[in-house]
């Protein structure tokens, strides 16, 4: 049970009571705009980033958005791969972007594998890909089943249609390693 003080309608007690108050709201408001807003992850949209780091998909309704919405303040996020789900890099129907916290370059060699995307179907971006794009040193090599299973495409650098890629690649991708 509270104890309740007997001086608290005093005049001088209440306005220190008043202004504590108001100096309270003042900080919290302050503390509010002041603090980073904390990570929401949004499954919404057709732009959709994967940070490996945070085990994290991030959707929005444009590219933009959605790594805007991955990054943690001031921290640091590489690129590693975006898969587009046109051909020539386009952006209408939709991008896969996969991003790790920090600087990070591939290895040259393609062993060992550095990262592995199991299941692009959970996402919702199994048999989109259509153009595919690489950053900081990766490669990228595409399988047709999840686990990283089945028939794989050649490592991947840059390649605005999947299609002429040797087995046609376009909207077959469910699964992909990177290197």
């Amino acid at each position: 049970m509270a104890t309740r003080n007997k001086n608290h309608h005093a005049p001088g007690n209440r306005k220190r009571a008043l202004t504590a108050v108001a100096l309270t709201f003042a900080a919290a408001a302050g503390a509010l705009l002041l603090a980073p807003a904390t990570a929401q992850a949004e499954t919404i949209g057709d732009h959709c980033v994967y940070n490996i780091t945070r085990d994290e998909l991030t959707c929005s309704d444009t590219p933009e958005a959605a790594i805007a919405a991955d990054s943690v303040g001031i921290q640091a996020t590489s690129t590693l791969v975006r898969l587009y789900d046109d051909a020539n890099y386009g952006t209408s129907n939709g991008t896969f972007t996969f991003t790790i916290d920090g600087s990070y370059n591939c290895t040259a060699a393609y062993s060992p594998i550095e990262f592995t995307v199991v299941n692009l179907a959970s996402a919702g971006w199994s048999n989109r890909a259509s153009s595919a794009h690489t950053y900081n040193s990766c490669d990228v090599k595409l399988f047709d089943s999840s686990d990283a299973t089945g028939t794989s495409s050649t490592w991947i650098d840059n390649l605005a249609n999947l299609n002429t890629a040797a087995g046609g690649w376009a909207n077959r991708a469910s699964s992909f390693q990177v290197s």
